[in-house]
């Protein structure tokens, strides 16, 4: 029995899936896709074009087979789409061609049975309606995105904590702490930085009759309000064991509720906290914590 392959029918499957998976890339790399639309569909060409060729040569070992199929058309549609980059940047996107290109494969698999077998004139390959296909190819990409940008704002948040030391009096304290932006409180007089931190993490650092400084805010959900504030000796920044920023007499707000909501940290370090990171240009060490003077 002998099938027949309608080499232009097979081109164009080939050609709107690798664009599609193309554009998934660029999504997820956050690269514009607009800019680039001609470098993309260049790529998917190519890939079509590549996937075509494939169909004339000899029957191949599955090993041999594979590796032209995912690595060689890979980097071709990488390469035209994207131009030249680093190794570990092309790495990252071939990673997330790869992913695409599973989870369309795997969604378009799971919602076969739901959608039935139906055929069409341009899609007499696949069992999928040229709107059923778009339809879960969407899903696909929708489901793809999110769970890439769920990841990504977890790697935003965890690069911005941080463990502190605190110093008062001989007694020291180390809390996990967040690096908030729109934390913008400052004591009234001196229009110095404060930063927060919860009283329950505070633990036996301050003594019941140490000296505190009243400071007005104002947030989202409370009009005003007033926050008692202590002078701490020094403060110490690190993340993952290395000093950032290290401050002297710095303001310290003690809330008591609880600056986040499933207790992941227990302070929240003031905006311009950045500020204080200096570049000495006489060792051009550019690790060397800053010392920001209060």
């Amino acid at each position: 029995m002998s099938e027949i392959l309608y080499l232009d029918l097979f081109f164009l499957v080939n050609l709107a899936a690798d664009l599609y998976l193309l554009v998934l890339t660029a999504v997820l790399g956050k690269a514009c896709t607009w800019k680039r639309a001609g470098r993309l569909l260049g790529g998917a060409a190519a890939g079509a074009v590549s996937a075509c060729a494939l169909v004339f040569l000899p029957k191949l070992p599955l090993l041999p087979w594979k590796l032209l199929e995912l690595m060689l058309l890979s980097w071709l549609m990488l390469r035209i789409a994207f131009g030249a980059c680093s190794r570990a940047e092309w790495f990252r996107r071939l990673l997330s061609l790869w992913m695409a290109a599973t989870l369309t494969g795997g969604i378009c698999s799971l919602l076969e049975p739901v959608a039935g077998r139906t055929s069409s004139a341009v899609w007499e390959l696949t069992s999928w309606s040229l709107p059923q296909f778009g339809k879960d190819l969407g899903v696909a990409g929708g489901v793809l995105f999110g769970g890439a940008r769920f990841l990504r704002q977890g790697e935003v948040f965890r690069n911005n904590l941080y463990e502190v030391t605190l110093y008062y009096r001989g007694r020291t304290k180390t809390v996990l702490a967040l690096h908030d932006t729109g934390n913008q409180l400052y004591e009234p007089y001196g229009h110095q930085p404060v930063h927060v931190l919860e009283k329950r993490a505070c633990g036996e650092l301050l003594e019941e009759d140490c000296q505190v400084l009243y400071v007005p805010f104002t947030s989202v959900g409370n009009s005003h309000g007033i926050l008692p504030a202590v002078r701490l000796d020094r403060m110490e920044v690190r993340q993952k064991g290395k000093l950032v920023w290290e401050l002297e007499r710095p303001w310290v707000a003690l809330s008591g509720e609880a600056l986040s909501p499933h207790n992941r940290y227990g302070m929240l370090l003031h905006g311009e906290i950045s500020q204080g990171k200096i570049f000495c240009p006489r060792h051009h060490n550019m690790e060397r914590p800053g010392r920001m003077e209060k």
